[in-house]
């Protein structure tokens, strides 16, 4: 039988500054994916994946980023082969006002 999580890891309105979701304990995750849904008329940031052995010390998973500008748009960032128990996402902000913001994370397992 295969585990689903599904976490809405960010759910947001006028972000001005740099923000980090719960910690998402992916134990027993295999491959996981995040839909990022946004919208803009003055920001500039980047949402980053980030996963951790012990929930404490973070490191950015390769390739696991969206950039945000002064737009709206949406992505989905996928990733396999799941190297460590917790992952968050990181809004790492640069300027403006991202005005809406919406990251949900699934992971897929034994």
């Amino acid at each position: 039988m295969k585990r689903f999580i599904n976490k809405t890891a960010i759910d947001s309105s006028a972000v001005t500054a740099d923000e980090n979701s719960a910690t998402l304990d992916f134990a027993f995750m295999e491959t996981w994916s995040a839909h990022i849904v946004w919208t803009s008329t003055t920001a500039a940031a980047t949402v980053k994946i980030q996963e951790s052995n012990d929930g404490t010390n973070w490191v950015d998973i390769s390739g696991a980023s969206q950039a945000i500008s002064n737009n709206s748009g949406n992505t989905m960032l996928k990733g396999v082969d799941l190297g460590a128990q917790y992952l968050r996402v990181l809004v790492d902000h640069t300027s403006g006002t991202v005005t809406t913001l919406n990251v949900k994370v699934v992971g897929k397992g034994r």
